[in-house]
């Protein structure tokens, strides 16, 4: 019928680097056509540089502020989003959230396309 979680008893991954860390609420939700996840970044953090397959994401920051860069062909934006703010990517949409301080993003991608996500080389 529905599906609900708190963020805070999300399972929780870690990546090396300088890299925000994962609350995996897409997980324990079970949601069909659509991937849920909350991201941890602490001041200074960035995600890798990417572009999605088929996904189109969903940004939502629900606590600090994050510089979004999003190139496509010969255009480049940086764009400051603050709690409360929505942004949408498309696929094919190269893009970077780095956090100007300790923040929280909602993510959305859909459709639901695992290992999605295409890195620069």
């Amino acid at each position: 019928m529905y599906s609900l979680i708190d963020p805070e008893n999300a399972d929780t991954r870690e990546f090396d680097g300088e890299a925000p860390t994962l609350l995996d609420i897409g997980s324990d939700l079970d949601a069909e056509r659509m991937r849920p996840s909350v991201w941890h970044y602490r001041k200074g953090e960035e995600n890798a540089y990417h572009r999605q397959d088929e996904q189109e994401e969903l940004y939502v920051v629900l606590e600090g502020t994050v510089d979004v860069t999003i190139e496509r062909e010969d255009r480049r934006d940086v764009v400051k989003l603050t709690p409360g703010e929505v942004l949408v990517v498309p696929p094919e949409s190269w893009r970077q959230l780095r956090a100007a301080e300790e923040s929280r993003v909602l993510v959305v991608g859909a459709p639901n396309v695992e290992d999605d996500g295409i890195l620069e080389e």
